[in-house]
């Protein structure tokens, strides 16, 4: 297989991410994905089933940490891609596959109150083996509810 097109490695990453069962079960889409500023955002909608606390309609932290790594590890394997050059497609394919979450911190600094939940990711380092990225949470208010600061081996 030759290597994507910007615009058919965009749809590639698009299908991978939609294609993540957790992803879909706490709706968690894809908005944007920039390749020049690597930095990639996804949104979801509160539910009931995402709900912590009930008594104040506040969002599960275990959602808010999920939203986060999930949009590190796709901005990070993004990162990735690109660090690795010009080796095969098969190649990048086959080390991507293997990419997972080293490390990972969650700062909660507001309750998760409202409808409407965006996520962007953005990367602070990719080494040979190693991708750290930053990670924001906003409500549909623009508080910020949460940042992460994860570490990706590939």
């Amino acid at each position: 297989m030759s290597e994507p097109s910007p615009g058919e490695f965009r749809d590639l990453v698009k299908g991978f991410f939609e294609q993540i069962p957790f992803n879909r079960q706490i709706g968690l889409e894809m908005r944007e994905l920039d390749l020049e500023a690597l930095r990639l955002s996804a949104s979801f909608e509160l539910r009931p089933e995402l709900i912590g606390n009930v008594w104040k309609n506040i969002l599960h932290g275990g959602v808010i940490a999920t939203a986060l790594d999930t949009v590190g590890g796709l901005t990070a394997m993004v990162a990735a891609y690109q660090r690795l050059g010009d080796i095969s497609w098969r190649e990048k394919t086959e080390r991507l596959s293997k990419l997972g979450t080293v490390d990972m911190r969650v700062d909660y600094l507001k309750p998760g109150r409202g409808q409407h939940f965006i996520c962007q990711g953005s990367i602070l380092r990719t080494g040979n083996k190693l991708v750290v990225a930053r990670m924001e949470l906003v409500n549909d208010a623009s508080e910020l509810i949460a940042t992460g600061t994860a570490t990706y081996l590939y």
